[in-house]
């Protein structure tokens, strides 16, 4: 896979129409945890979930659907997702994530970076459980965090607060 630099797959994501790669070709490019981090902190003004899953990790498969749920609903008030598969490659994703008509943001965790350095390197008090889920406000402050599935009303009612408060 030819590795594409993540500020330039957010930028031909977010121009396409709609923010949408509804008509595109999908692909997922690699991503390590300092890489995951400035994507984070470049939507800065906006709530960000992040997301770790995979297609082997069942309880992953099971919640996905919430999160496009989510997505669909305050995407456009001002929530920004970003799903990090943990898949040993972008070709066991990418079926997936069509079915499940994920036009968020998705990336590859990069098999060039040992897991261990990349869980660590993004939080260090996650102990590497799949899934995994992070809130970020509108300044880049983690305020919530998960390890398992997360509780889809008890997350919605958290996004919908911070969209209603003014940013911080």
């Amino acid at each position: 896979m030819q590795r594409i630099s993540l500020t330039l797959m957010l930028a031909a994501f977010l121009s396409l129409p709609g923010g949408s790669m509804a008509r595109q070709k999908r692909s997922i490019a690699e991503v390590d945890f300092a890489g995951l981090k400035k994507a984070v902190a470049a939507q800065k003004g906006r709530v960000v979930f992040v997301n770790f899953w995979a297609t082997w990790c069942a309880p992953c498969v099971a919640e996905f659907p919430d999160i496009v749920r989510m997505y669909q609903k305050y995407h456009a008030k001002g929530l920004e997702v970003i799903a990090v598969s943990f898949d040993e490659n972008a070709p066991a994703a990418i079926p997936f994530l069509d079915k499940q008509k994920a036009d968020f943001i998705n990336v590859l965790k990069s098999p060039k970076q040992d897991d261990d350095v990349f869980m660590k390197g993004f939080d260090q008090a996650w102990e590497g459980a799949l899934p995994a889920s992070w809130l970020f406000d509108q300044s880049g402050k983690r305020v919530y965090f998960r390890m398992g599935k997360f509780d889809p009303v008890a997350l919605d009612k958290q996004i919908a607060n911070l969209l209603s408060g003014p940013a911080k």
